[in-house]
């Protein structure tokens, strides 16, 4: 099992505080790569003695070596250990030393773990977190709207569908041509809205002809329109209504 030396330690030590590696200390460490591969509590308990400014150099060190060396660590590279032993110690408040890190390596996963592409610098870093952090906060209401939306779908239609099945075939052929006809110059968004807006019965109640309409019409109807139409359309629909309720589908989680 390879172990972090106290060697390892002090060699770090005096990369991290001269800022610069000299050809004996190249030699050392291109035999030593494993240990930037080494677990978190490894580099814990072996540092845990050192002190403040120490463990700032041990990870200077480390970020200077990784990158001269071109070693393999990525996610699990020891100067992210060593740092989160440096947050742990609030030894960075004014993220000086992750700005170091990020200015001196290679590594998308140094300091804080987790991948970043941007721009090596912590004022750039931030930014980013920023906004991935607005980005999430808006999908977070985006879904907790859906939700909201689309909680007793299933019970509404089944309602519904009980009401059109109180219907006789015969009485429901003479309502549609009633309302085709009542409704013969309405456009197509106003007929659609008809539909949307019955809170009694589902759309098979109208006529047919009302949603025989191409995908560049589907696509051309606002947005809230298609979500409403299809949370009446999202279960047993058949032939026509069917092909309508999978187009409408395209647009539901947007």
């Amino acid at each position: 099992m390879t172990m972090l030396l106290s060697e390892d330690v002090e060699k770090l030590i005096i990369v991290g505080k001269s800022g610069s590696i000299n050809s004996e200390l190249i030699t050392y460490f291109n035999e030593r790569d494993i240990i930037n591969r080494l677990s978190r509590n490894s580099w814990k308990e072996k540092i845990s003695e050192y002190t403040n400014d120490e463990i700032i150099n041990i990870f200077k060190g480390l970020v200077l070596i990784e990158k001269e060396l071109n070693w393999i660590g990525g996610s699990v590279a020891g100067a992210i250990w060593v740092y989160k032993e440096i947050q742990e110690r609030n030894l960075d408040i004014n993220y000086r030393i992750a700005d170091f890190g990020l200015r001196n390596s290679d590594n998308p996963y140094v300091p804080f773990g987790h991948a970043y592409y941007g721009k090596r610098t912590i004022q750039d870093y931030f930014k980013y977190i920023d906004k991935v952090s607005k980005e999430n906060y808006i999908k977070s209401k985006q879904y907790k709207k859906f939700l909201k939306r689309v909680t007793g779908r299933k019970e509404r239609r089944k309602k519904a569908i009980a009401e059109l099945r109180k219907i006789s075939p015969e009485t429901r052929k003479k309502i549609r041509e009633e309302l085709k006809i009542k409704y013969s110059s309405a456009t197509i968004i106003e007929k659609l809205q008809i539909i949307a807006n019955d809170t009694k019965y589902p759309p098979e109640y109208y006529p047919i002809e009302w949603i025989l309409i191409s995908d560049e019409e589907i696509s051309k109807l606002p947005i809230d329109l298609k979500k409403k139409l299809y949370d009446k359309l999202s279960t047993k629909t058949k032939s026509h209504w069917k092909r309508f309720a999978q187009k409408l589908k395209e647009y539901d989680d947007k």
